[in-house]
């Protein structure tokens, strides 16, 4: 995958006129939806339509893992080469809970697909570890990467989202999803809806009314409840980002009002 330079100052600007595909005239003023979340961002690279402490650093989670597949892909490494998760990985994970048992081998493409549609975090450990350099050089590019993309916010303790060291603002967030909605492969398992026996853990990719593009939860408890998506409205791409919401079902009521209200904005629900 090709790096893009990207403008910050398109968000930060709020509506930036000059960039093809931004908003006409806003329907009119809507007070904005009440959310559980404390961090919140809907936009784009033309638009911010929405922004609720969106410039604040916090706690990601699994939404991290994002990063960690963009490292793989970008580095171009062999996705059919053969990864054995070890007691290392398991170690890494903190023990949480797996499908991938120890001593299992799977191909690399499994292993990013196990990463994304079900959140493993034997995945992400084991995807770090056999990357060259193994987790030092790993924790490096994922630096490196979001350096070059501008998305200053962003810092890396592990590459699950364990740690409490992952975090990011939602505007950087939103960046990020904008440019991961036009890659094949995130566009692909954002839809895929399960691998192996595991249910695809984001609800909107088992519903076929939202266009989603590209997406993530998480959860820890330093982090509360996080989703972090990209979905086509009509012919253009929004972000919506809920960080930090109370529960996983105010996390959805979240994510719904900030749907709804980017419909609006848009001229596109009455």
């Amino acid at each position: 995958m090709s790096h893009q330079p990207w403008r910050r100052e398109l968000l930060l600007g709020g509506l930036a006129w000059a960039v093809c595909g931004s908003l006409g005239a806003m329907p009119r003023e809507l007070a904005p939806p009440t959310l559980s979340a404390r961090h919140a961002f809907v936009g784009n690279l033309a638009d911010t339509l929405l922004s609720v402490s969106a410039d604040v650093a916090v706690p990601i989670a699994s939404v991290s893992k994002l990063i960690t597949a963009l490292v793989v892909l970008d580095a171009e490494l062999p996705m059919d080469e053969r990864i054995a998760i070890t007691e290392a990985d398991a170690a890494r994970s903190l023990h949480t809970r797996s499908s991938l048992a120890v001593g299992s081998v799977w191909r690399r493409e499994e292993l990013l697909e196990w990463l994304l549609v079900a959140s493993d975090n034997r995945a992400a450990a084991a995807l770090a570890r056999s990357f060259p350099g193994d987790w030092p050089e790993f924790q490096y590019s994922m630096r490196m990467l979001i350096t070059h993309m501008q998305l200053f916010s962003f810092d890396f303790g592990d590459s699950s989202g364990l740690s409490g060291f992952n975090r990011a603002n939602a505007r950087d967030l939103g960046v990020l999803l904008v440019q991961l909605s036009q890659n094949p492969w995130f566009q692909r398992l954002a839809r895929k809806p399960a691998v192996g026996a595991k249910m695809n853990v984001n609800r909107y990719a088992h519903d076929h009314s939202v266009a989603l593009l590209a997406g993530k939860t998480g959860f820890t408890s330093a982090a509360g409840y996080c989703l972090a998506q990209a979905e086509a409205f009509g012919d253009q791409v929004f972000a919506l980002v809920v960080l930090h919401a109370r529960d996983r079902e105010s996390r959805a009521q979240d994510m719904n009002a900030l749907r709804r209200y980017a419909k609006l904005k848009l001229g596109l629900a009455s």
